[in-house]
């Protein structure tokens, strides 16, 4: 269930016309997540802006993707070089349930 818990956030992060959840997020992270039913480890990724990390638990990668370069504040082109390099070697993640 928790997997589900941290793309609800991410997604909730990544894809919102409304700026409250990200600037809360920003402001205090540890206190956004806390709406969350998130294990530890998942906590610490999220709060850490471990993007391999949560790509290997699953976490979808297209909006893991769209958050991780909202929360870089860089162009796109510059962002995705090193994003993706930062996943290089990761295989595909276990998106079972």
């Amino acid at each position: 269930m928790s997997l589900y818990q941290t793309n609800k956030a991410v997604k909730l992060l990544a894809h919102n016309d409304d700026p409250g959840p990200f600037l809360s997020f920003v402001a205090d992270a540890a206190a956004f997540l806390g709406g969350f039913d998130l294990t530890t480890e998942e906590r610490q990724a999220l709060l850490g802006r471990d993007y391999a990390a949560l790509y290997q638990m699953g976490v979808q990668p297209f909006i893991l993707q769209t958050l991780a370069h909202k929360l870089s504040g860089e162009p796109f082109m510059r962002f995705i070089g090193r994003y993706a390099a930062l996943l290089a070697g990761l295989g595909h993640p276990d998106y079972e349930t």
